[in-house]
């Protein structure tokens, strides 16, 4: 006959989880909180990520009132990313980077098995009809083993040194193209190639690399989707645009266009803006806000979105050019190089510049996966920052 557990067994475990539970809050609230408030470039940081989020909470309201309180579920979840992720020492976090990579290529390729949204396969669904795209967690795990392969090498001259940095790159690119994400996968050579010059890599190299890339690019034309073949014909098209192209696939472009160029110097508000009113835009609160943007608040609001991403940029330049640790300055560089080119193509999509690729804007886009990314992002850069100094010359 068994025999059951003591009852005071499961008791003493609860109590012991409560136990972990009250000093992770404690540590949070009496060491982690005051230290990021006493790190100065955090609070311009902050002050910068708290004006794109109410940005776009104002912008998701005119989009349609009843994205609104989900927008506001998704900015509350990831500030609660941004301060759990701020208790490890990045250091300790670098020495799991390889294990949340092979984690998010696992999704990767278990995504390619879930139900098609939209005709893509980049999101699981999730209870309560929320889903999952794991992508986007994908770019922050690339970066980060990247940067732990680099932090022993005081430069990368050496052509083999490279080996590995690309084979990270190649698997996660190649499953996001599985999925037909060809705006995401596009972001990661970039964003290698700027880590790997502040890692100190040949530029010789780097430029052959480039040029070999650029000539089977061509090549791999026939391997796109329809409608991606299209917006590239579209883009490079002479001449007047056809009715049927401009009810096809110019519509979003041009739509964006209309959008961008109504708002004027100072916007027209909601009554003014046709596009974001009658949902001529497709995506307008999603890949597309920056057209919102400029619409309601016209050439002087565009201009001050891109100060404040320029603001961003700059502070995580000085963070990681005042960080004596390698690991630290190269997840830096790579995070803040994702994001803030991850803006210059969407707001390049949306002014027409180049073809209509799936890039959110950072912290403003519609979307839970996206801004907790961002925020996950955010608060890796911020820890280096508050512990830049503490770790200098860690491995």
């Amino acid at each position: 006959m068994l025999s059951s557990p003591p009852a005071g067994r499961g008791n003493h475990r609860l109590e012991a989880r409560s136990r972990r539970g009250d000093s992770l809050t404690r540590r949070l609230w009496r060491q982690i909180v005051p230290q990021l408030i006493a790190t100065r470039i955090a609070w311009l940081m902050l002050l910068t990520i708290l004006l794109l989020c109410a940005a776009s909470l104002a912008a998701v309201r005119i989009c349609g009132p009843l994205r609104l309180p989900r927008q506001e579920i998704h900015l509350v979840i990831g500030a609660v990313f941004l301060l759990l992720a701020l208790i490890p020492a990045y250091p300790r976090l670098g020495r799991v980077a390889y294990l949340f990579y092979a984690f998010t290529c696992v999704l990767l390729a278990g995504v390619l098995l879930a139900p098609a949204i939209k005709g893509s396969h980049r999101w699981f669904l999730l209870p309560g009809g929320a889903d999952f795209q794991p992508s986007e967690l994908a770019k922050i795990s690339f970066v980060m083993a990247v940067a732990w392969s680099l932090r022993l090498h005081r430069d990368c001259r050496d052509l083999s040194k490279l080996i590995v940095p690309f084979l990270l790159m190649l698997v996660p690119m190649g499953l996001i193209l599985v999925e037909s994400d060809l705006g995401t996968a596009l972001l990661f050579p970039p964003v290698l190639y700027a880590m790997l010059i502040a890692a100190g890599a040949r530029f010789r190299y780097l430029i052959a690399i480039a040029l070999i890339a650029l000539a089977v690019a061509p090549g791999c034309y026939p391997l796109l989707r329809g409608y991606q073949k299209q917006r590239i014909v579209a883009l490079f098209a002479s001449g007047k645009p056809s009715p049927a192209q401009l009810s096809g696939n110019l519509y979003q472009r041009r739509q964006s266009e209309i959008a961008l160029g109504s708002g004027g110097r100072l916007g027209r508000g909601l009554p003014g803006a046709d596009q974001i009113r009658h949902d001529l835009l497709p995506e307008a609160a999603n890949d597309f806000i920056f057209s919102v943007v400029g619409s309601q608040w016209g050439f002087a609001g565009c201009m001050t979105i891109l100060a404040l991403y320029g603001v961003f940029f700059a502070a995580c330049m000085e963070i990681a050019g005042n960080c004596a640790d390698s690991f630290g300055r190269l997840m830096v560089v790579g995070l803040s190089s994702m994001m803030v080119l991850q803006a210059t193509i969407n707001i390049a999509m949306t002014t027409g510049l180049i073809p209509v690729v799936g890039i959110t804007l950072p912290f403003m886009s519609y979307g839970g996966s996206a801004l907790v990314a961002d925020m996950l992002a955010t608060s890796l850069i911020l820890n280096v920052a508050m512990r830049r100094r503490r770790h200098a010359g860690s491995p």
